[in-house]
């Protein structure tokens, strides 16, 4: 930037802010500093502060890699105030980074560069500086399509990476356009294995709290009204920065912004030359040529994108047709504006366009079909849109090595890019722009619905066979390919949903087309952690179900309890229950009938309702081979093997808790035995843990830490948290009864913090429980006191008596019993005693030896009427009066201090 060495301070400020990209409210934000104080200093009708400009300015303007700018300024800063300069000046340099410096083992997470950056490295280097260089944690590259700014985003992200422990992530937007969405895209991009229930925003800010990363969110102006996320986001996560890309600023007081300018006229030269020799290697930039190559760069305003475009069609038109065709369709470069198009759009157009019209006429067909995809598209589901193209007689995308031919003609003509994912698939995607261009050209033609219909049957086909792999061996590389196709799927659900909101015959159709995927979808959206997204589609459809046939009512019903279960809102239950129980009176189908009867059994209340539920569930699901059945479109509901084994399974649990070893025990067996002939080993983890418990209760501690320790490496190995929440505890209590209680409390300890992320108030109960145990073996009764005010606190249900319950009460009595409170024991072990015979199971191994011990010290320190006449109280009470009187807690927090020394 040439220079009089006697500008000014306030003349300087400008040219320094206009070439960081700023605008003076940008620079004002950085600085905390008002609009017209900025203004005033760049018109010298305000004087600067030296130390602001050393310490702020500098910084905020990137100039830590330009020292001798940085000194300039700092000089027309002293002379404006008439002042000498400082003795000596240290400019923060530590952080400096350049964009050829190395990246980190982050880096899987950044789409690869496949081609060089040119022309963009001086403001790469200005812009990781700049990100580095002050408090803002907020970086938007503003600026038209094709400008390049997720190209440039990606660079500055490359260089920066290694300066946050937790590396950079890279994640489209293309297809959010809610908090939802945006929050499951970015859970996504940086792979949070988080499968709980949690929404999806909380999930996220959860999970990122604590991490130090680079957001690079591309896209931005999809997420207007989920902007003020971004704000949320990085108030609750401080080590976060966000870089994000947008045709328009996202008005969030945080936000700095950087407006990327196009490329230099010898920049968009050299690109344009790569471009092009790399379609013809014959091309070469030579003196006679150089003049009409720099005039197409003009004529297409340096634009990457535009450039990349044009010069794909050297192998078609020589540089003086390509430069007349320019003149023909001049580009609008006009923001503002009203047109008969957004103005977003038009910058591009004639680039696309351009290209478009070169295009021969089965390119062009393929061109538009290629907009129904969102956010990319495998060649499986490429081919197979295809084929429903002609199996409905489409016939002009022919046969399949025809349409793979003008697939790659695309991809060579730079309107499809091609990416390798690291599991080796291969994925392609127009770009945001020139998808939105191929869905104009659907509309222009007619050919929108018809396509969009296509793209329905594509993914509806696609979920059915994802569903059919997820409960088998191969289910890992199914639940990733689904993962990839979310925007896919979730776009043909949103146009389902459009149909059902007709007031004409196309309701029930686009009901009946949503519904069917909603029964494809609901096992996925259970187990991965997307039920909140899963309900939002499901309270979509749901006010349209009486347009849908008996069985695919019943089919979107259960999948809703199924999906609400995941999230432990029970107040849903009472949403549709009475419609629930009449389809199921009315249903012919087993198998249906049998799913929807274990949903009843799970959400009852009362033990005898619920085992009649669970058993009629069996028996439905055992007898159902003896009737035709439903079609394959029903999924998960023909699934004979899976819904039976499930059903004996959560039948064993439920009899378990209850106290019914003897009825529960065969039961838990077949269930494991029906879940290893599977061959899905996450679901043998819960058939391991079950019988883990059986052994516990009858008292063999090798056998019980055997398979609770299988349970919980295969939950590990899976990321089920659910599970790990349910044996990781009593793989713990098991070990302290082997007498290893460092190990114990490790384990105890580790499934707290789990339990706190799953905010599961039954399974902290449980733990605190446990930890209370620990403390009274070894003494420490301060902390057991503690402990078990923690397990009251988070849950106290008076409504169903369980093993678990009354293990509680028991820990109560011996703990007031070391207490030496032997009146208070004795009541408490009448409790016990009282809540112990509704489940008609007694107490074996360590534990039994330790009540039988506390009890015979009550029964020493008491008088023998004294003692009867306690013990007699504590018969009489109800739970809900020893949860208000003998059981309440002491305050506590449900903040659980975690270390080793509790």
């Amino acid at each position: 930037m040439p220079l009089n060495e006697e500008i000014a301070f306030g003349s300087l400020l400008k040219q320094l802010r206009k070439r960081a990209g700023m605008t003076q409210r940008d620079l004002a934000a950085v600085l905390n500093y008002s609009d017209s104080l900025i203004s005033s200093l760049e018109n010298s009708q305000a004087l600067p502060d030296l130390e602001v400009v050393i310490t702020g300015f500098v910084p905020a303007l990137g100039l830590q890699d330009d020292p001798a700018m940085a000194a300039l300024l700092i000089e027309r800063a002293a002379a404006a105030r008439g002042e000498r300069l400082p003795a000596s000046v240290t400019l923060v340099r530590a952080r400096r980074v350049t964009s050829d410096e190395e990246v980190d083992g982050h880096s899987d997470r950044l789409p690869l560069s496949l081609t060089e950056l040119i022309g963009r490295r001086e403001e790469v280097n200005l812009l990781c500086n700049r990100l580095l260089g002050h408090s803002g944690r907020l970086l938007t590259l503003v600026g038209p399509p094709g400008i390049g700014k997720t190209r440039l985003a990606l660079a500055v992200a490359e260089g920066l990476q290694h300066h946050f422990s937790d590396g950079a992530v890279f994640v489209p937007l293309a297809e959010s356009t809610d908090i939802v969405l945006v929050a499951s895209a970015i859970i996504a991009a940086v792979g949070i294995n988080d499968s709980t229930s949690k929404p999806p925003p909380v999930k996220l800010v959860e999970s990122l709290r604590r991490k130090s990363m680079l957001l690079v969110m591309d896209n931005c102006e999809q997420i207007r009204e989920a902007a003020p996320f971004v704000s949320e986001l990085l108030s609750s996560c401080p080590r976060l920065v966000v870089l994000a890309t947008s045709r328009e600023r996202l008005h969030l007081r945080a936000e700095q912004r950087h407006h990327v300018p196009p490329l230099e006229i010898g920049a968009a030269v050299e690109l344009f030359t790569q471009r092009a020799a790399a379609v013809d290697a014959r091309f070469k930039l030579i003196d006679s040529n150089r003049p009409t190559v720099e005039a197409i760069c003009e004529r297409l305003d340096r634009l990457p994108l535009a450039l990349e475009l044009c010069a794909a069609q050297t192998d078609l038109l020589s540089l003086p047709q390509i430069l007349a065709h320019l003149h023909d369709r001049r580009l609008d470069l006009l923001v503002d504006g009203a047109h008969d198009l957004p103005a977003r759009q038009r910058t591009l157009r004639g680039a696309i366009q351009s290209s478009y019209s070169l295009l021969s006429e089965q390119e062009r067909t393929l061109f538009r079909t290629l907009g129904v995809f969102a956010s990319g598209f495998a060649l499986q589901e490429f081919l197979a849109l295809s084929r429903w193209n002609q199996a409905s007689g489409g016939g002009d995308l022919h046969d399949a090595s025809e349409s793979l031919s003008t697939l790659h003609a695309l991809i060579g003509k730079s309107l499809l890019r091609a990416e390798t994912l690291p599991s080796g698939e291969q994925r392609f995607l127009l770009l945001e722009m020139i998808r939105e261009f191929a869905v104009e050209q659907l509309r222009a033609h007619g050919e929108e619905e018809i396509m969009r219909q296509r793209h329905y049957a594509t993914y509806l086909h696609f979920v059915r066979t994802a569903d059919s792999h997820l409960r088998g061996s191969d289910a890992t590389i199914w639940f990733a390919r689904l993962e990839a196709d979310l925007d896919n799927v979730r776009a043909a659900l949103r146009w389902t949903l459009d149909e059902a909101r007709y007031e004409d015959a196309a309701s029930a159709i686009g009901a009946e087309q949503a519904a069917w995927l909603v029964v494809a979808l609901h096992w996925f959206w259970s187990y991965i952690g997307y039920s909140y997204e899963g309900i939002r589609w499901l309270t979509q459809l749901l006010p349209h179900r009486q347009a849908l046939a008996i069985d695919l009512r019943l089919a979107t019903l259960v999948s809703f309890y199924a999906v609400a279960r995941a999230l432990e809102e029970f107040h849903l239950v009472e949403l549709y229950w009475d419609e629930l129980i009449q389809l199921l009176e009315v249903c012919q189908d087993k198998l249906l009938c049998s799913a929807g009867w274990h949903f009843i059994s799970v959400y009852a209340r009362d033990f005898s309702q619920a085992a009649a539920a669970y058993e009629r569930s069996i028996v439905l699901a055992r007898t159902a081979h003896e009737a035709p059945g439903l079609g394959a479109g029903f999924c998960l509901f023909t699934d004979r093997d899976f819904i039976l084994v499930s059903g004996l399974w959560g039948y064993a649990e439920f009899l378990i808790t209850r106290g019914e070893i003897a009825r529960a025990a065969p039961i838990a067996a077949e269930s494991l035995k029906l879940f290893q002939a599977r061959g899905n080993r996450y679901e043998v983890a819960n058939g391991l843990g079950t019988l883990g418990l059986l052994a516990l209760l009858q008292g063999d501690l090798a056998q019980a830490q055997s398979l609770f320790h299988e349970a919980v490496t295969l939950a590990t190995a899976f990321n089920i948290y659910e599970m790990l929440g349910n044996w990781q505890p009593l793989l713990g209590i098991v070990t302290l009864y082997g007498g290893n209680t460092p190990e114990a409390r490790r384990l105890l300890n580790e499934s707290l913090r789990l339990c706190l992320e799953l905010k599961n108030k039954k399974l902290l109960a449980r733990n605190c429980t446990y930890l209370a145990e620990t403390a009274l073996w070894e003494g420490e009764l301060d902390q057991a006191a503690h402990w078990l005010a923690q397990s009251l606190a988070y849950h106290a249900n008076a409504g169903a008596i369980t093993i678990y319950e009354v293990g509680r009460l028991l820990v109560a009595a011996r703990l007031a019993t070391a207490q030496q409170q032997h009146r208070r024991a004795a009541t408490l072990f009448g409790l016990a005693e009282q809540a112990h015979s509704h489940i008609h199971y007694v107490y074996a191994g360590p534990v039994r030896a330790q009540v039988d011990a506390a009890l015979a010290t009550v029964h020493e320190a008491l008088a023998a009427e004294v003692f009867d006449e306690a013990f007699a109280v504590g018969q009489q009470l109800s739970l809900d009066e020893a949860f208000a009187t003998l059981l309440v807690p002491t305050q506590v927090t449900n903040t659980v201090t975690l270390s080793t020394s509790t």
